[in-house]
């Protein structure tokens, strides 16, 4: 496992804090909608070659889920706090405990993350008030909690034994060993996005968010990072 600067652990210990006096300090009055939201995303990752994404590069599409409670601000800001799972990954090398054919395989990474978002909104009311443009950004923190690498045959020739075959992850070698290095159990980061809310009724609107996080954690020893995009939709209740 990688062991982070004394500078950067301040950094996420910091972070964590917000994110946790933000929780304690959101009055229940002042919590006026919940959000059940999930949808489809796509990682990628950043970074030396050498490190977890590997020469061949990649992504993995996976899925968001979450749920999410709205403050508002004052005006037209409002403060999202939100808790989701998100797939994150990309492309990798082989392990070094696969030597039979590791020319013709591909590997996927895949990282599953509990996480935790604090992200301001910023929105306007249009047509006559039945919907809501915004744009959202913020900090988040995820916690992994697995990792896995998945591989599959590509192309092989002929009478390779390898044509078609599913290669199911290697259970000897976990994404820690994949490439030799530590992966960090956390990533901190910063999500950019946009957001559409339509009113279906007076408690109720239908919601469509497009969001793209950057990763500043280095997840392993090369300074990889993940890239995140995803597009979720759901329902807004408001609630007081």
């Amino acid at each position: 496992m990688n062991v982070p600067p004394p500078a950067v652990l301040r950094i996420r210990v910091g972070l964590v804090a917000t994110l946790i006096l933000t929780l304690a300090a959101a009055p229940l009055g002042a919590q006026t909608t919940l959000g059940l939201r999930g949808g489809l995303s796509t990682a990628t990752w950043s970074g030396d070659e050498r490190g977890l994404h590997g020469r061949e590069g990649g992504s993995r599409s996976g899925i968001v889920s979450g749920i999410d409670l709205g403050i508002p601000l004052g005006g037209m800001l409002d403060l999202r706090l939100g808790l989701g799972l998100a797939q994150k990954g990309g492309g990798t090398d082989p392990p070094p405990s696969i030597t039979a054919g590791r020319s013709f395989l591909a590997a996927t990474a895949e990282l599953d993350y509990l996480q935790l978002s604090t992200l301001l909104r910023v929105g306007t009311e249009t047509n006559r008030g039945l919907l809501d443009l915004g744009i959202l950004a913020g900090p988040y923190v995820a916690f992994n909690y697995s990792c896995e690498v998945l591989m599959r045959a590509t192309h092989p020739p002929d009478g390779s034994g390898f044509r078609h075959m599913r290669i199911p992850p290697d259970v000897s070698a976990s994404c820690s060993e994949a490439d030799g290095t530590g992966v960090s159990s956390t990533d901190f980061g910063l999500a950019l996005g946009a957001a559409f809310d339509v009113k279906l009724h007076d408690s109720v609107a239908l919601a469509l968010d497009v969001i793209y996080g950057f990763g500043f954690t280095d997840i392993d020893d090369f300074g990889t990072r993940n890239r995140h995009l995803a597009i979720q939709s759901g329902l807004v209740f408001v609630i007081g």
